[in-house]
C-alpha cells in the first residue's frame, strides 16, 4: 500500500531528502534546493531514517497528520456545537476523497490542514481562558504551530493571519481602555501588522495586484462541486458567529486572504493550496447540522423499544446516512489509490514515473553512461538515480546552468539540434502533455527520433492518463 509511483513534486522532495539522508547533501544544500519546505525535509528525513527510504515512508507523515486531524476536528466541532456535530464533521473529514488523496501523498498539505484546525481549537480555548499561566501556554503553543506551518511550506505563513486578527480583535474587545491609553502598545501592534503586510502580503502584490484570474475555477469548486457542503458550512459559520465573534473574525479573514491569493496571485489554481480551507468547511458543515438537530430536538421524537431518539440525534444521523448512501464527496469503500484530480482535472500530474524509469533501466543497463535530455529534473534522482545531461524548458530565452542538476537548460529547437549533433547517441524523455518541454522540440522529436516505449498512465488510475515517452537517436545503430 502507498508504494505506487510518486508524482513530480513528491519525487522531487523525496529525492532531495534521500540524498540528504545518504550524505550526498549537507543541511544547507538540501535547504537551498527546497527553501520553501525546510522543515518538511527534516520530517521526511526522520521517517527515512526510521523506516527506510521508500514511497511508503515518505507518505507516512501525511497519513499520521490525517488521523490526528480526525481527532482534532471532532473535539473542535463538539466544542462549538455538540457531540453530534463532532460526529458529522469527523465523518466528512475522514471519508472525504479529497482528504484521503492528500493524506496518501508525500506532501505537507494534509499536515497544514491539521495544524489549521489545531490552531483554531487553541484559539477557542484561549478566547475563554482567564488564567494567565494558561493564556501564556496557549499563545506559546499557537506561535510554535504557526512557526512549524511556515517552515513546512511557505503557504503556511498565511496562518499567522488567524492569530494576528485574533490578537487585534481581543485587544479591541477586552482591553479597549488600555489599548487607547497605551501608546507603546498601540505602536507595537501597528508595527506587527505593518511588518506582516510588508514581509508576507506585499511580495505577492509587488509586481501586479491581480496578475491572474481564477475566480471561475474557485466558484466551480466551492459553489458547484461542493455546493451543499459549502452552503451548510456558511450557515454553520453564522451559527457560531454570535457566541464566538473574535474567532469568527479571525477565520473569516484567513479564508478571504487565502482565496484572494490563490485566485489572483498564483499562475494556476491548485486545490492543494486551499486544502486547509476544506478542513474549516467540513468543521462548520457538522456544526450547522448539529444546530439544526438542536433546533428540532423536541419536534422529532421516536421510540424504538426502550431507545428514545430525538431531533439532535436523528438529524445528524440522517445526514451521515445520506452522505454515505449518495457517496457525495466521500469514499464509501477503501481503495488502493485516491486520485487527487477527482475535483479538478490536471491539478496533479500523476505520471507513472516509477514504471517508466524501471523500464528504461531494464532495457538499457548502461543508462548512467548515456546522454539524456529531459524537461524537468523533479522525478529523476528518486527513480533514475542521476540527473540528465541537458534540459529543455519553455520560456527559457537564454541558456543557463542549473545549480542542482549541474546541467544546462535550453529553450529553443536550434539548441536541441546542436545537442543531438554533438552527441552520437542519447535519449529524450517526453512528458507527453502540456508539460515544460517546448512544443517545437516535442514535434521534431516525434518526427525524427525513434520511439523506444511509452507508459500511458499510473496503473492505479488508468482513466487519468499522463503519458511518458522515451525517444532515442543513434542507439543500436
Amino acid at each position: 500500500m502507498f508504494n505506487y509511483s510518486f508524482w513530480a513534486d513528491e519525487a522531487y522532495i523525496s529525492g532531495i531528502t534521500s540524498q540528504f539522508v545518504n550524505g550526498n547533501y549537507n543541511f544547507f544544500q538540501a535547504f537551498n534546493a527546497l527553501s520553501y519546505q525546510k522543515l518538511y525535509i527534516l520530517v521526511i528525513a526522520f521517517f527515512f531514517k526510521l523506516f527506510g527510504i521508500s514511497e511508503l515512508s515518505a507518505r507516512l507523515p501525511s497519513m499520521i497528520a490525517y488521523f490526528s486531524g480526525t481527532v482534532v476536528i471532532f473535539i473542535l466541532a463538539k466544542k462549538l456545537s455538540n457531540v453530534y456535530g463532532g460526529l458529522i464533521s469527523v465523518f466528512l473529514y475522514a471519508f472525504s476523497h479529497l482528504n484521503l488523496s492528500y493524506a496518501t501523498q508525500a506532501k505537507p498539505y494534509s499536515i497544514l490542514e491539521t495544524i489549521t484546525l489545531l490552531i483554531i481549537l487553541l484559539l477557542v480555548f484561549l478566547e475563554k481562558e482567564k488564567r494567565k499561566s494558561h493564556i501564556f501556554l496557549y499563545n506559546l503553543s499557537i506561535i510554535g504551530l504557526l512557526s512549524a506551518a511556515t517552515l513546512l511550506h511557505s503557504i503556511g505563513v498565511l496562518l499567522w493571519i488567524l492569530y494576528f486578527v485574533f490578537l487585534v480583535s481581543t485587544f479591541q474587545r477586552s482591553n479597549v481602555q488600555m489599548f487607547q491609553r497605551s501608546k507603546v502598545l498601540t505602536v507595537l501592534v501597528f508595527i506587527t501588522i505593518a511588518s506582516f503586510i510588508s514581509f508576507v502580503i506585499y511580495p505577492y502584490l509587488s509586481l501586479k495586484l491581480f496578475p491572474y484570474n481564477h475566480w471561475y475555477q474557485a466558484l466551480k469548486l466551492f459553489a458547484y462541486k461542493y455546493s451543499i457542503i459549502s452552503v451548510s458550512a456558511a450557515l454553520g459559520f453564522l451559527c457560531v458567529f454570535k457566541k464566538n465573534k473574535v474567532l469568527s473574525y479571525s477565520i473569516f479573514a484567513y479564508l478571504v486572504v487565502v482565496l484572494i491569493l490563490t485566485m489572483f496571485q498564483h499562475s494556476m489554481f491548485n486545490i492543494r493550496y486551499v486544502l486547509s480551507l476544506f478542513g474549516i468547511i467540513f468543521l462548520f458543515f457538522g456544526i450547522f447540522w448539529a444546530k439544526v438537530g438542536e433546533r428540532y430536538d423536541k419536534n422529532l421524537k421516536f421510540r424504538i423499544k426502550n431507545l428514545e431518539l430525538s431531533g439532535k440525534i436523528i438529524i445528524p444521523l440522517t445526514v451521515i446516512i445520506i452522505l454515505y448512501i449518495t457517496g457525495y464527496k466521500i469514499v464509501r469503500w477503501p481503495r488502493a489509490y485516491y486520485n487527487p484530480n477527482i475535483d479538478k482535472y490536471g491539478d496533479v500530474q500523476i505520471a507513472n514515473y516509477k514504471d517508466f524509469y524501471s523500464q528504461l533501466k531494464k532495457r538499457f543497463p548502461n543508462y548512467k553512461n548515456l546522454y539524456v535530455i529531459n524537461d524537468t529534473f523533479d522525478a529523476e534522482y528518486w527513480y533514475f538515480g542521476r540527473y540528465s545531461n541537458a534540459y529543455f524548458m519553455k520560456f527559457v530565452q537564454k541558456p543557463y546552468k542549473h545549480p542542482l542538476a549541474n546541467a544546462f537548460v535550453y529553450g529553443s529547437l536550434s539548441n536541441f539540434k546542436k545537442e543531438i549533433a554533438k552527441h552520437p547517441e542519447g535519449f529524450l524523455i517526453i512528458e507527453d502533455w502540456q508539460s515544460l518541454l517546448p512544443d517545437d522540440v516535442k514535434e521534431y522529436a516525434k518526427k525524427n527520433l525513434k520511439l523506444e516505449f511509452r507508459v500511458e498512465s499510473l496503473k492505479e488510475a488508468p482513466d487519468d492518463p499522463w503519458p511518458l515517452a522515451l525517444y532515442s537517436w543513434g542507439i543500436g545503430l
